[in-house]
């Protein structure tokens, strides 16, 4: 299970602002070694300065913007104009669009995107070995699990759920598309599936729980005052319920290893988690206690409505100009975030935890405790100023 041996490969990072894309760039710098790879490109839909980025001062990252991946033609021109991007050896799609669309626009633009990148890369990148391309929980069918077969932990053996809830999974598709794309050609591919993504981005991204989460616990010290209780927003059944988080290094160091390690994942897809299963009842107190509160159980069933952090962050809404100016922090952060999303992904009730069997069967152990994924993306949000220092 060796990993190619050659170094100054250069790597390809679509979505390269994303909760994904982004911690790719970063880790390509100095995984698996720092001499591994000796160009970085990462593009981008929207302008991604370097020092927004707070990406290391490395001359092997470059940063394009304003790629339209729903434009064939803008794309193939775009990129065939960087130079150099021919000896591209590997890529990672991160890319994804279309939150709060139907299933048919989901899939139409997703599978759309996906064609478009994989068909400028083998223009363009004559040397490509490797393609990674990001999909997720979807894929086991978890929105439509009264309707269907669905057994915790959830496994890469799984065979696709059947139709027609199987018309709405746009992840099948693209899975199809890099099957025919890359049949018979001197680059392969794999399908790499995280959980709920614990990461940081540098530009705002509404649906980021771990983003909401910082906001929501900075202000409620803020208001509460240190060492208060804090209330696990959701059901008994939510704080009970199993799930496997992923952070967002641990998922980019996967990309790279699955794309250094072909022999073993070319075709294949593959889970990536922290490490075992956990529940809100583990991680709430911790999360929660690295902003000196003190985080509790949910209340009892008989006294309903639970609590929602969505309700008190609305309810608070007018402090929030006053709280960034006090603390000279980054303006529209709390505007952008979805309070919404947040609850939803704290109400839960349902197991949805991952097999992770596969990754580590061939080579990837790397593990990480839960909580610890939260701790690195608050630090993050107090370097760019997002949450008070």
């Amino acid at each position: 299970m060796a990993a190619e041996q050659q170094e100054g490969l250069q790597a390809v990072v679509f979505g390269a602002s994303g909760v994904s894309g982004y911690p790719i760039v970063k880790q390509l710098l100095d995984y698996p070694t720092p001499r591994t790879f000796g160009r970085i490109i990462g593009l981008t839909h929207r302008p991604l300065a370097k020092d927004v980025a707070q990406l290391p001062e490395d001359e092997r990252i470059e940063l394009y913007s304003d790629l339209d991946l729903m434009d064939r033609d803008q794309t193939l021109f775009h990129v065939q104009r960087i130079p150099g991007i021919e000896h591209t050896t590997h890529v990672y799609y991160t890319a994804y669009a279309g939150h709060g669309s139907d299933y048919e626009e989901l899939k139409r633009v997703n599978t759309e995107l996906l064609t478009n990148a994989v068909g400028t890369c083998e223009i363009v990148c004559m040397n490509m070995r490797f393609f990674t391309l990001q999909t997720g929980g979807k894929a086991y069918g978890v929105e439509f699990r009264d309707q269907i077969p669905y057994n915790p932990p959830l496994s890469e053996t799984l065979p696709r759920i059947p139709d027609p809830y199987a018309q709405n999974i746009f992840y099948y598709d693209q899975h199809d598309i890099m099957l025919r794309a890359s049949e018979n050609k001197p680059w392969t591919f794999c399908e790499i599936r995280p959980d709920a993504i614990v990461g940081f981005v540098p530009q705002n991204n509404a649906m980021n729980i771990a983003q909401a989460l910082g906001l929501f616990l900075s202000l409620y010290k803020d208001i509460a005052g240190a060492h208060s209780e804090v209330r696990f927003p959701g059901t008994n059944a939510a704080w009970k319920a199993l799930h496997t988080d992923t952070s967002q290094d641990i998922l980019a160091r996967f990309h790279i290893f699955a794309s250094l390690h072909p022999r073993d994942t070319a075709g294949r897809a593959f889970n990536v988690v922290d490490g075992p299963a956990t529940s809100w009842e583990a991680v709430w107190p911790e999360v929660c206690a690295y902003f000196e509160l003190r985080g509790i159980p949910p209340e009892a069933e008989d006294r309903e409505p639970p609590f929602s952090a969505q309700g008190w962050m609305e309810a608070h809404r007018e402090q929030w100009a006053e709280w960034v100016q006090r603390y000279g922090l980054k303006t529209g952060a709390l505007e952008a975030t979805s309070w919404e999303f947040m609850q939803a992904i704290l109400g839960i009730e349902f197991r949805r935890d991952y097999d992770a069997s596969a990754s580590r069967a061939v080579g990837f152990r790397e593990e990480r405790p839960h909580a610890e994924g939260y701790r690195r993306v608050f630090e993050d949000m107090r370097r760019a100023r997002i949450i008070p220092g």
